[in-house]
């Protein structure tokens, strides 16, 4: 059975803000391990502005928003390579339909404007930030020292995808169907994160920029 978390807009709002989580639970757990301040890990998670200069910033954002723009118009190619060419070449029609009649939809049901708005909002605060956060400040800068950067971020991309296609929430056929297109997207937020120093500041703006495009649109 399809969960659809967007059917009352206004539980998708209120369920948007647990992801804030992402933030405090490793860092609250890493600073009681390391010893560290908590706003200390925080910043580690890529919080801190290494350049302060406006220019900098701005550089960022509007990388970050033409990224974001990029993956939007590839997100429809990836979805028809994976589903068309692989999984429906190896599985058939009707794997597919059951994945996607199983899927996790989080698409708003009929929003006003003010919970579109609210949405879009906070897509921009808490989603892309928190996620990056943690996928991408959390798992790959705790992990990178102990293992090759590669294996951090396949790591971090695995464990992006699970997030968004939970094996205890949806069915195997949804988690194969849906798992290389997750996990490309991981793969290239973590490229970016990585190709701006560990910056959350691009990841976070393109992920948004994502989410939001495939809200409006």
């Amino acid at each position: 059975m399809a969960i659809n978390l967007g059917n009352d807009p206004n539980i998708l709002i209120l369920i948007s803000f647990a992801e804030i989580l992402f933030v405090l639970v490793p860092s609250l757990i890493a600073a009681k391990i390391e010893k560290t301040p908590f706003i200390v890990e925080v910043k580690k998670l890529g919080f801190n502005v290494k350049n302060p200069k406006l220019k900098n910033i701005l550089l960022k954002i509007c990388a970050g928003i033409f990224i974001g723009f990029l993956f939007f118009f590839i997100s429809d190619l990836l979805l028809t390579f994976y589903m068309s060419f692989i999984i429906q070449n190896l599985f058939g029609a009707h794997f597919i339909e059951e994945a996607i009649g199983n899927a996790i939809s989080t698409s708003p049901v009929n929003p006003n404007f003010i919970q579109l708005s609210l949405l879009i909002a906070i897509q921009i605060a808490i989603i892309g930030p928190c996620e990056e956060a943690f996928f991408r400040g959390f798992i790959i800068n705790k992990s990178k020292n102990k293992v090759k950067l590669i294996y951090s971020i396949i790591l971090s991309s695995f464990l992006f995808t699970l997030y968004h296609v939970p094996p205890f929430l949806v069915p195997l056929t949804t988690i194969i169907t849906f798992f290389g297109y997750y996990f490309t997207f991981g793969i290239l937020l973590s490229l970016v994160f990585v190709a701006f120093k560990s910056s959350l500041l691009p990841s976070s703006i393109a992920h948004s920029s994502l989410n939001i495009l495939l809200l409006i649109f």
